[in-house]
């Protein structure tokens, strides 16, 4: 191992000593976790070669289950070198390697078990940038043009792990709409009508997508219908992004095509998307 990539035998033992408290699950409500674990980590995640770091994200996914280190760990999420971000960064790098990927998207999920990583989840499922990434057809955010087609980047969490969905990595593609499902769901507790039309814009992606494993589907379409269930309330608001969305990716097709499905739980959410659908 080259000098710079080498760990001092202190931090080896504190490493050892991190993964010794996650694997005592009986012990979770004692054991505690020190400011220092979580820097260590951090300075590993930004040291080592992509190819080294999946232990290190493992890590992560397991820490935000355990009750102290999630704790910890959100102080080092909300401080200028937030740990999370580097390690979405990390995984995402191209070329990803799949297992990094993975596991650092179920780690994304895991948080969602975690209300104070709620407001973070939020703040990071979408940002905006000047880059070129998606285009909307004839949808204007602005409800003042409705007829040009406005391109929007986005740099934020779902965009950066959007390529799983398509992947032919079923468990990345299932654990890619799981995290799709769990974003409509604390969404639409946090009444987020944008961010409601970006998981509604992802969750019709993999509605629609080929070669997508039966259950990432079931997933995705759930929460198409979580979100247009929430959107037959508003009804009222004619030019509201949930509803303008769903209208632009035809999802009045998507529901038919999946009814007409073979997989009786996807032919069953689709009937039911399809008379919310109706009901507008």
């Amino acid at each position: 191992v080259k000098k710079d990539l080498s760990l001092s035998e202190l931090e080896i033992s504190r490493l050892g000593a991190v993964i010794k408290i996650l694997k005592d699950t009986s012990h979770y409500h004692t054991s505690r976790f020190a400011d220092a674990d979580i820097a260590l980590l951090l300075k590993l995640l930004k040291s080592w070669p992509l190819a080294m770091i999946f232990p290190v994200i493992d890590i992560l996914r397991m820490l935000v289950l355990h009750p102290d280190g999630a704790t910890v760990l959100l102080k080092h999420v909300e401080d200028e070198n937030d740990i999370l971000m580097e390690m979405i960064k990390r995984v995402t790098t191209n070329p990803p390697l799949p297992p990094n990927l993975l596991t650092g998207i179920r780690a994304v999920t895991n948080l969602f078990k975690n209300l104070p990583y709620h407001t973070w989840l939020q703040k990071h499922q979408s940002e905006w940038s000047t880059g070129l990434i998606r285009s909307y057809k004839h949808i204007c955010f602005c409800g003042l043009c409705p007829n040009l087609t406005l391109i929007i980047g986005c740099m934020g969490i779902l965009d950066v792990f959007s390529s799983c969905y398509s992947s032919p990595n079923k468990n990345l593609q299932l654990s890619y709409a799981t995290m799709i499902l769990n974003y409509a769901v604390l969404l639409i507790e946090k009444k987020d009508l944008e961010g409601q039309s970006q998981v509604l814009t992802a969750a019709l992606e993999i509605a629609e997508g080929e070669n997508i494993e039966v259950d990432s589907k079931f997933r995705a379409l759930v929460a198409v219908g979580s979100l247009e269930h929430l959107d037959v309330f508003l009804a009222q608001m004619l030019d509201g992004l949930v509803k303008r969305i769903a209208l632009d990716f035809d999802v009045e097709n998507v529901a038919k095509t999946a009814k007409a499905s073979k997989e009786t739980k996807i032919a069953e959410v689709g009937a039911d998307i399809e008379l919310l659908t109706k009901q507008k």
